[in-house]
């Protein structure tokens, strides 16, 4: 089997197991880190609570997942890819699986409610940016569900 392949397949397979985050998790943890980020005039103090807010929920989402597929690969016990496909290919998957599920589950509706956040000059930018991650967390979610 060639590298060029092999590659292909991981990166594959880690989209593929990237695009399913865990979604109740995920529809939390944005509408929170949204909250916080989305007032127009947000401190940097509270940017950073929501960043460390969007990385805490995605570890109890889906990070503890894919760190326990990476132990499991460690140790030997389990692949992920099929044993014809060199061990370096089910590292590449499980990075690529824990950068997709990170942006796509996490990162995309938070920086869509922040961005609508700090457009409301009334007040409530935090409200709307939390209800737009949710809504866009719900979205994608249900997007993503009905995919193969």
């Amino acid at each position: 089997m060639s590298e060029l392949s092999s590659l292909l397949t991981a990166l594959l397979g880690g989209v593929r197991g990237g695009l399913h985050p865990n979604p109740l998790v995920g529809v939390i943890t944005a509408a929170l880190a949204a909250a916080l980020m989305g007032a127009p005039k947000t401190p940097r103090e509270r940017e950073r609570y929501a960043w460390v807010v969007l990385v805490a929920g995605w570890l109890i989402g889906d990070g503890l997942w894919v760190l326990g597929r990476a132990r499991d690969l460690y140790d030997g016990v389990g692949r992920l890819l099929e044993a014809a496909q060199p061990i370096w290919a089910d590292w590449v998957t499980i990075a690529v699986w824990a950068l997709v599920s990170l942006t796509v589950g996490y990162v995309v509706p938070v920086l869509l409610g922040k961005t609508v956040g700090r457009r409301v000059t009334h007040g409530t930018g935090w409200l709307a940016a939390g209800s737009v991650a949710v809504m866009a967390s719900l979205t994608l979610s249900t997007l993503l569900e009905r995919m193969p």
